[in-house]
């Protein structure tokens, strides 16, 4: 599934993410096609694993799908955001448990129009 945002736009990029929620953080990054990422790549991202959590519905009706979601504000709106030149990227999510730290391709991609 690929998800265009404008590079004027400020928005939230949801990656839907099946299994159990992990006890702690979730970071994505966001590569050109056969980069593999780096320590540096990753981008703090926002654990949704509830129904009370306020972004939820948004991911709910995104084009993600999943058991729970990793969000991340893509733009230069806000200093949290995460800027990007144009151009397609693979979204990468890795996440941190108790004895593990998976990444996985993220079934995503990102285009920066």
């Amino acid at each position: 599934m690929a998800v265009t945002v404008q590079r004027e736009s400020t928005e939230y990029l949801y990656v839907g993410v099946t299994g159990d929620v992990p006890a702690g953080d979730v970071e994505v990054a966001f590569l050109t096609a056969d980069v593999r990422p780096t320590s540096g790549d990753w981008e703090t991202a926002t654990k949704i694993d509830d129904e009370q959590h306020s972004l939820w519905v948004d991911a709910e009706s995104s084009a993600a799908s999943g058991e729970w979601y990793a969000a991340v504000l893509i733009g230069d709106y806000v200093a949290e955001g995460v800027v990007l030149a144009a151009g397609d990227y693979q979204v990468w999510v890795r996440w941190v448990d108790v004895d593990e730290r998976p990444v996985r391709i993220a079934p995503t991609t990102l285009v920066i129009a």
